[in-house]
């Protein structure tokens, strides 16, 4: 018989059932919205901003301590130590910032550790800093920072071994030449580092060692380093009866240079059905963007001499489209009489710099990267296109546009950029508005344009206030100091004539005469700024006025056709860049 029916039981039952289901669905609501919540996190955090040396200050102060990721506070901090001034302020923010596996590949552990004893020797805590240098080789002995450990804990024997390349390993190797005399200082810095400051006297004093003479071999090393210094007189006292082929030696043509010489031979002669065919063939499409522009403009040309107007303009037109920058971007333009079309935005990024380094430069670690990429190329020169334009910006960020605009120059005209927005990235690289300050106010006092002024600034100096020349011009407009002290009325020392603000009101004072004197001839006042008013003066002839791009060609000086081109295209080329936004 079956038990009577209970109806409470039985409600009982499904109540509790029913609770324990709902205590379920509750929990896999809550579960679900656990989930949904740390995905939502998860996207917001991918969604952060990242963090470079142009972030807004307030926001990478935040970062720097509250962020949940400490990768990202870590390198929050490292950006806000490269702008604080103090000492104090950087070690605080770098304490407790060396963590990493040392197993393990790590860029910025050691970056940590090594500023963190730089603040603290700065600060006078030798016993601390002695200390941070020692864990930071034994944690990261293979790391680039490690060569700085080294330099300063006077080890220079490992460092020469571990890292020759390192700037320290340079620096180390001029102290070690400078209180121990011998060759293996100059040696090493002719094998790592010929362009050293201080390298050139260990080099040619290597060659004179007497007590262990060096080979040979190591001989004609040490000349090639002191001509790297520009030093041709040491280099043929090192090589003793050797010297005349040393002074013969002469750079080949390349196939490009063998090319335009036979083409400006042709236009000179104002041959230009054969210039047109010769140019033709040589196929611009196949050519570099640059020598692409030469070649269209000049095809370009000898068409419309020859009659054929309609072929010219559209031949101008394309060469236009295809590369907007330099000389015959702006002779192009003015031929047709229109506005040359504007740029393409610069890429965001270099992309050529490999992924750390990349990394640094944009963390505002322009130092690192620059001995980074040193120490993994053990000093070798960047011969490719592409490690041309590596090293030429990573030298421009640690201040040495000297030799960096060269190898950005040299990038350019091998053709380093394959799209629009890396032609424009690179020409922003090749053409920085250093000293724009007073270079434009005091091309504004003189009356004359500003980006001209600073054309001239980056053909003569590259933009470095120190350089001077074999005839002993001086500064960033390259003045004699018998024109600066005309045009001062006062005598100056070169030490004066490299301040950047004195050195460019005279450069301006001095163009303005120029083109006073070339009533306004744009193309004669430059070339007189570079070979002198009565030299520049003696070649004015009818073609200047009526083909001015043929004029320069005629010019017999090569240094100043080439000066005249670049300074009017350099330019020219600041002015497209001031298109960009």
């Amino acid at each position: 018989m079956l038990p009577p029916y209970d109806a409470s039981a039985n409600g009982t039952e499904k109540v509790l059932g029913l609770k324990q289901r709902g205590a379920v669905g509750l929990a896999a609501v809550a579960l679900g919205t656990a989930i949904a919540l740390a995905l939502l996190q998860q996207q917001l955090l991918r969604q952060r901003p990242s963090l470079n040396s142009n972030s807004d200050l307030s926001f990478l102060r935040r970062s720097a301590r509250f962020d949940p990721d400490p990768q990202r506070r870590r390198e929050a901090r490292l950006i806000l130590v490269g702008q604080v001034v103090d000492s104090a302020s950087q070690l605080q923010l770098l304490r407790g910032q060396g963590w990493g596996n040392p197993r393990q590949e790590t860029l910025l552990a050691p970056i940590s550790l090594k500023l963190e004893a730089l603040a603290q020797a700065q600060l006078g805590q030798t016993e601390a800093a002695k200390k941070s240098w020692q864990y930071l080789f034994r944690q990261f002995p293979a790391a680039p920072p490690s060569a700085d450990a080294l330099y300063a804990l006077s080890k220079p024997v490992e460092l020469f071994k571990q890292f020759p390349a390192h700037p320290a390993a340079l620096a180390a190797a001029v102290k070690w030449h400078q209180q121990k005399g011998g060759s293996e200082a100059g040696l090493h810095l002719a094998r790592y580092g010929k362009r050293w400051p201080g390298a050139g006297a260990a080099m040619a004093a290597a060659c004179k060692q007497s007590k262990q003479p060096v080979s040979a071999e190591n001989k004609q090393l040490l000349a090639a380093g002191l001509v790297a210094q520009g030093d041709l007189a040491a280099a043929n006292r090192c090589l003793g009866d050797k010297k005349t082929k040393l002074q013969e030696q002469v750079e080949p043509l390349s196939a490009t240079s063998k090319a335009w010489q036979i083409t400006r031979e042709l236009l000179v002669k104002r041959q230009w059905a054969k210039a047109y065919n010769f140019l033709a063939q040589a196929n611009p499409d196949k050519q570099s963007a640059p020598i692409a522009a030469r070649s269209r403009f000049w095809m370009g040309l000898c068409a419309w001499q020859q009659g054929q107007k309609a072929e010219a303009r559209a031949i101008w037109q394309n060469q236009l489209q295809q590369y907007p920058y330099g000389y015959y971007a702006w002779r192009a333009s003015v031929r047709l009489g229109v506005t040359a079309p504007a740029p393409a935005q610069a890429a965001k990024s270099a992309g050529l710099l490999p992924a750390p380094l990349a990394k640094l430069e944009s963390l505002g670690l322009h130092a690192e990267a620059w001995e980074h990429w040193r120490t993994w190329r053990l000093g070798q020169s960047a011969q490719t296109a592409a490690d041309l334009w590596r090293e030429g910006q990573l030298r421009l960020s640690v201040g040495d546009s000297w030799l960096g605009l060269a190898q950005l120059d040299s990038a350019a005209l091998a053709g380093v950029a394959s799209n629009k927005e890396q032609q424009s990235l690179l020409e922003k690289q090749r053409h920085p508005l250093s000293f724009s300050a007073e270079l434009g106010a005091a091309a504004r006092k003189a009356g004359i344009e500003p980006l001209l002024l600073q054309g001239v600034a980056r053909q003569e100096s590259r933009l470095n206030t120190t350089v001077r020349s074999p005839a002993g011009a001086v500064g960033l407009l390259q003045l004699m100091p018998a024109t600066a002290q005309e045009l001062a009325g006062v005598k100056l020392t070169d030490m004066e004539l490299e301040k950047a603000s004195l050195n460019s009101q005279l450069g301006g004072r001095y163009l303005k005469q120029m083109l006073v004197e070339s009533k306004g001839n744009i193309f004669l006042a430059v070339a007189s700024y570079n070979a002198g008013p009565g030299a520049a003066g003696s070649w004015q002839n009818e073609t200047l006025q009526q083909i001015p791009e043929l004029w320069v060609e005629t010019i017999p000086y090569p240094e100043t056709r080439i000066y005249v081109k670049s300074v009017l295209g350099g330019k020219f080329s600041y002015e497209q860049l001031s298109r960009l936004k």
